[in-house]
């Protein structure tokens, strides 16, 4: 439950959920930026609850901008806008590159030494 109420307590519900959605980093779990985000959060409701009238109205402005570009990226959204061509994924120049790099990084993610990854 939010501490803060009225349009600020929806906008800190809004961002806690979109933080909680956030992926874990696989490779390095303790530097998430999940947890980067709730700081910033943190810092800035308790920065809103302190001012008022139009420069609340602003930052709170701002606030929405900022969980709408949260929830993009959380969703996907660009990933499916944006396609990325064969060419690039692919390269002629070293086929199967991107692959291997991805194969690599889920193996290093379930292994107990992370600091080992191999495309060859």
């Amino acid at each position: 439950m939010s501490r803060y109420t009225g349009k600020l307590g929806e906008l800190h519900s809004a961002y806690t959920r979109v933080v909680s959605l956030w992926p874990v980093d696989k490779l390095r779990p303790s530097h998430c930026y999940k947890n980067v985000l709730n700081q910033q959060m943190n810092l800035k409701f308790e920065k809103l609850s302190t001012i008022h009238g139009s420069q609340l109205n602003q930052e709170l402005d701002r606030i929405e901008q900022e969980i709408t570009a949260l929830n993009n990226l959380v969703k996907s959204k660009y990933r499916f806008q944006n396609k990325v061509s064969e060419d690039i994924t692919n390269p002629a120049s070293h086929r199967g590159y991107y692959t291997k790099l991805l194969e690599s990084i889920d193996r290093a993610s379930q292994s107990k030494d992370k600091g080992k990854l191999r495309i060859d």
